[in-house]
């Protein structure tokens, strides 16, 4: 299990000096498609915000930027889109978005999946598998398989939720390949297009290890909202947060953050 107390500043930590390394400069190339990063989608315990809380959104916050989503006509499109794009394969709608999901908290396809549906939205789950069919508060393969016939995605995040930094060898490879394996064996081949690293984690060999694996992409976290081909291995994203004037900035920059109807602090 793990803890989001922990975890929050781990992330933090470990993707800004990483990322730092590549800003996110436009390539000629590039494409403004921001990457958006959820977590967890449930009620504060308490009603309080605390520092264990940073990757927890209120479903009434979520439901929110959604709505925004929907109200501006702003189309979600999955990460296979976007590198078709970035291959020249084909051209994405304008103010297009991708939607991410990691850990594959159950409380997602509580609170989050129902909301997508009602508008019509597309998202990526990205679970560490060793938890489906084992801890309650994730989902379970039957459910993932649910989600992908309503026209989501999934793709992987490992088998325990490792730093690619942190593991070489036969340990990187079952991280990478064997939760990939698993993912094929259980949701179909769909589901085995990108890797999404672990605590925001990056290494040369981790970017080696998702090529060599079969993966089409990977996601980092953080980075900004502009992408190209020489990061595939890399998708910048955005990681969001309860404040709606971000979300606005990231989605439609330059437009009037609305008064929350939904949100209440």
């Amino acid at each position: 299990m793990l803890h989001h107390a922990r975890v929050a500043p781990l992330i933090a930590a470990v993707a800004a000096p990483l990322l730092a390394q590549s800003a996110p400069t436009r390539a000629p190339d590039s494409l403004r498609v921001p990457i958006l990063v959820y977590h967890n989608i449930e009620p504060w315990p308490g009603g309080k915000p605390t520092a264990a809380l940073d990757l927890t959104m209120r479903p009434e916050a979520f439901a929110a930027q959604m709505r925004y989503l929907a109200e501006h006509k702003i189309p979600t499109v999955s990460l296979d889109a976007l590198l078709d794009a970035l291959e020249g394969k084909r051209t994405l709608p304008p103010n297009a978005v991708v939607i991410t999901f990691d850990d594959g908290r159950v409380n997602q396809l509580h609170n989050a999946v129902p909301v997508l549906k009602q508008h019509g939205l597309t998202a990526t789950f990205f679970p560490f598998v060793h938890a489906m069919d084992k801890n309650p508060r994730y989902f379970t393969w039957a459910q993932f398989r649910d989600v992908m016939a309503a026209g989501m995605s999934v793709g992987s995040h490992g088998v325990l939720h490792v730093r690619v930094d942190k593991v070489t060898g036969a340990k990187l490879h079952e991280e990478v390949t064997g939760s990939r394996e698993t993912l094929r064996a259980k949701l179909g081949a769909s589901a085995t297009a990108f890797y999404s690293y672990p605590f925001g984690a990056l290494a040369a060999a981790g970017d080696s290890a998702v090529r060599a694996a079969g993966y089409r992409g990977a996601r980092a976290y953080g980075g900004g909202a502009w992408n190209s081909l020489a990061n595939r291995w890399r998708l910048r994203s955005i990681s969001m947060t309860e404040s709606m004037k971000n979300f606005v900035a990231a989605v439609q920059p330059g437009a009037t953050t609305p008064t929350p109807r939904a949100v209440r602090k």
